[in-house]
Order: C-alpha cells, then structure tokens, then sequence
C-alpha cells in the first residue's frame, strides 16, 4: 500500500502523507464507503485502488469540488480539453505580471459563475493550481478570494486523470450539509454495513486559523458533529474514523465519550505565507484496533 494515487487537485490539508498509516486502521469488515468531507479526494481514491470496499457514497459541501469530480467522471474528454487549453494560455505568458493578471481575469470569471459546469470545473483546477497553497478560501459575499500563488508554470497530467476518471465510475457524489448527507445515505438503510471516514474542519490551533473563513460562510460546530456520530453508531452500528489535530481543545471534545485515540503522524501546518506550525494528526475510533501492521508504526494511544 506504499504506493500513493496523489490528487488531480492541489489542496492544501491533503492527507497524502499519511495514506499509508491511516489506510491500515480502516474497518475493512464493513462493504461500504461513506466519506461526509471529501475534501481533495485523496483518500477516497487510494480507498479505490487498494479496493477496500464495494459500494463508495461521498460528499462534500463545496459544491464547486465536486463538480471537478463529476465533470472528470462524466466529461473527461471535454474537461481535460479545457485544462490543457488553460495551461497552455498560462505558460505562454512571458512575464509574472502578466500570469498574475491572467489568474486575476479567471478568478472574476469563477466568481461570476456562467460559464458551462466543465468549463467551471477547469477554472476552479486553475485557480486551485495556481493560487496560494492549494487553499480554497471565500469571503462574506461567498466570492473565491485566494491571492496569486507566483507560479511560473502549471501542468496536467493527462494519463493520471484519465485513470482516475476510471477510477471513481463506481462513486456516487453529492454536494450537501454533512448532516443532509448522513441523512440521505441513512433513508438508503445501508448505514449498518457502511465504514464513515471522517475529516472535518479541524478544531483551530492558532487565532490565525480561528480567523480564517473557509468553504463556506458559516462555522463548523463540532459538537454537533460528534452527536451526529454517535447517533449513527447508536441507531446503525455505523463504525467511523474521525481525522483530527490534537490539541486541548480536541481532547477536550473527544476524550469525554470514550473514543479510541491513535496517533497518526506529526505535520507541518502553513497558518499564512510566513508561518508555518508544528502539528500532530490523530484520529478518533469508535470501534477496536486488533493488530496494526504498517512500513511506518503508528503509535496507539488507544483508550478503552
């Protein structure tokens, strides 16, 4: 399981470089998917590759990620056409100012939204790919507002997405409120069979990352969240895996209802663009770890 399927998008808090720790704490005897923060789709398509699970159901809130993902499922042909004209247009502009001026022009032309969804969908790669860090960031008026990331050039790799638009034809998606979503796949009444992996917005470490709005206009409520859970494991038996940065605020929520807690792997967090923070990934289990076996040992602080 070493070798790791990156994103067709760059997104900043991508879990690449923990796929092959988190991968083997799955719960693997359930036969469905369910993945509420799709996020960049990384660890859904790894989940894919090593062939985890029968039936996948995931989601997202931003609308905008997964129309790339529908647009690269449905329309690749149209939607890889696109990406290569808009690279091509990039890396021929001679000048940073005038690749800055070109990212600017396109993230009006997002931002207005009536463009076609694949056209749209090529845009939102773009700007993801060129803009600062991979962050998908919006204002109060709910406008992309990312500054220029300086990148001379950008490219796209034709032969992975086609691959991955292989890939993901299984994948059902949506684009709802975690809860709707929970919902939804709840009246399917499959929940009992279904593993929920879990990656929500992460409780803030810093007043930098208190202070920044991303996705959407509105504030996670984790409480809400982990009621949510708990629900489903109490009326389903659903089992979930809840990716989170460890800190007091975290353990605070979490440690009170008595979840498994393992550490997955210590990062290094970009708050802005001249500060970066040490942090450590764990993760939150509801059911029991037996044997773990991983190239890198992931430390346990399982609480029972």
């Amino acid at each position: 399981m070493n070798d790791v399927i990156s994103s067709p998008i760059r997104w900043t808090g991508s879990k690449r470089k923990l796929l092959n720790e988190m991968l083997y704490v799955f719960d693997r005897e359930k036969e469905i998917y369910v993945e509420p923060f799709l996020g960049s789709g990384t660890v859904l398509l790894n989940v894919l590759k090593n062939e985890l699970y029968n039936y996948y159901y995931v989601n997202d809130i931003n609308s905008n990620l997964i129309d790339f993902y529908k647009s690269l499922k449905d329309n690749y042909g149209k939607l890889s056409k696109v990406i290569i004209r808009i690279c091509k247009e990039y890396n021929s502009l001679m000048s940073i100012d005038e690749k800055e001026a070109y990212y600017y022009s396109m993230r009006e032309r997002y931002n207005n939204n009536r463009s076609k969804v694949f056209t749209r969908a090529a845009i939102f790669w773009f700007l993801m790919k060129s803009g600062y860090n991979g962050v998908y960031r919006i204002n109060s008026n709910g406008k992309f507002n990312v500054p220029f990331g300086k990148k001379n050039t950008i490219s796209f790799d034709l032969d992975s997405a086609r691959y991955i638009s292989e890939l993901i034809q299984p994948v059902r998606f949506y684009s709802l409120e975690y809860a709707d979503f929970i919902e939804v796949i709840a009246k399917k009444g499959i929940l009992s069979t279904a593993f929920l992996y879990c990656d929500p917005p992460y409780i803030p470490e810093t007043k930098a990352m208190r202070n920044q709005i991303l996705y959407t206009k509105n504030r996670f409520e984790h409480t809400d969240f982990v009621l949510r859970m708990l629900e489903c494991n109490l009326k389903h038996n659903t089992t979930f895996m809840i990716s989170m940065s460890d800190s007091e605020s975290t353990d605070e929520l979490y440690n009170i209802w008595n979840f498994n807690k393992i550490h997955i792997c210590d990062i290094i967090r970009s708050v802005n663009p001249k500060k970066r923070l040490a942090s450590r990934e764990v993760a939150f289990l509801n059911y029991d770890i037996v044997k773990i076996e991983c190239s890198k040992k992931v430390e346990a602080e399982i609480k029972f």
